[in-house]
């Protein structure tokens, strides 16, 4: 019997998901989880996340990530292709979580905040993942990298240093990455659907399968 090509390459694709997923932990223990209530609340979009889709969307997507981990780097054409099939019925928010194993996690996402107060959270975002070959994985924080790419989207450079340098943005972050600790997350990326977190899919196909049956639910 004669193999897809593309059968390959999602095979393949599933074999390095789940290779990086067990390489990206978080090397010091979770706090104690939320509690039920408290983890309803904090998955609950609140004004300042980022949403791409529909903020009413019968069905919602949270990712915790981490820009410089290569597991949310194989999610990141995944999650772009739901919104894409899901424009209307799936709304996806993505939050931070900047492993401290890395050494640019937090000055990228620091980075991708600020940018998000010119009103490019999503072109940052995407550029860190598109390139994330080229800067991930050093030895030491790379700050004028992320000038580089924040003049490459068309930023106010003046404005993207004051930001990159106000301690609220760091603090936006933190608060992200603090709800993440109490959801008991460990790694990137943490999925959760409509308030439940997931087992990651190993392919497009069984994760475009688990929002179609939870849009399936609200028929």
């Amino acid at each position: 019997m004669k193999i897809k090509q593309s059968h390959i390459w999602w095979g393949l694709g599933a074999v390095v998901i789940i290779g990086l997923l067990f390489s990206n932990k978080l090397l010091n223990p979770a706090p104690t989880p939320a509690t039920s209530a408290e983890a309803a609340g904090i998955l609950n979009i609140v004004a300042d996340d980022h949403v791409k889709g529909n903020p009413e969307a019968k069905v919602t997507l949270v990712e915790y990530l981490d820009f410089e981990c290569e597991a949310c780097g194989a999610y990141y054409p995944l999650i772009k292709q739901l919104g894409t099939e899901f424009p209307n019925d799936l709304g996806i928010v993505t939050r931070y979580f900047p492993l401290p194993g890395h050494k640019n996690s937090m000055t990228a996402a620091i980075a991708v905040e600020a940018a998000s107060k010119q009103g490019k959270y999503w072109e940052m975002h995407d550029v860190l993942f598109e390139n994330q070959e080229k800067w991930g994985n050093k030895q030491m924080p790379t700050p004028q990298v992320f000038e580089a790419y924040a003049e490459q989207i068309g930023l106010d450079m003046e404005k993207f240093k004051a930001d990159v340098a106000d301690p609220s943005t760091k603090a936006r972050v933190q608060r992200d990455f603090d709800n993440s600790e109490k959801l008991g997350n460990n790694s990137t990326p943490s999925l959760f659907v409509q308030g439940t977190k997931i087992q990651n899919p190993q392919s497009y196909e069984a994760f475009k399968a688990l929002i179609q049956a939870e849009l399936d639910k609200t028929k």
